[in-house]
């Protein structure tokens, strides 16, 4: 799901899932049942109960499964990004992980 809406409810059913893109900033809660949470290029894998909350930290593939009927809402993030969240991400896409390219063909002159 191409995250475009700024809040959105989604009910998973047992031994389902539900993908997400580029959710960063994106809180997601769950209402009922238990959600696992990975977001592509983290170790981290999270459990979410009735009431907890995670904020997706990263650009990406964010999938949430379930193994009971479940509820989650995904909102937006509602404070403006500060200069240093726009550094780091801009850092991130140049040197970190998000820089990742295709090899270029090098020439010596």
């Amino acid at each position: 799901m191409n995250m475009t809406k700024m809040h959105s409810k989604h009910h998973i059913g047992p031994r389902h899932g539900l993908t997400l893109r580029d959710a960063s900033g994106r809180t997601v809660t769950c209402l009922s049942g238990s959600v696992w949470l990975t977001m592509e290029g983290d170790t981290r894998d999270v459990m979410l109960s009735p009431g907890a909350a995670f904020v997706v930290d990263r650009d990406g593939l964010t999938l949430l499964a379930a193994q009971q009927p479940s509820t989650i809402q995904v909102t937006a993030q509602n404070q403006p990004s500060s200069w240093w969240d726009h550094l780091r991400a801009y850092l991130d896409q140049t040197c970190g992980p998000g820089a990742i390219r295709p090899s270029r063909k090098w020439e010596h002159f």
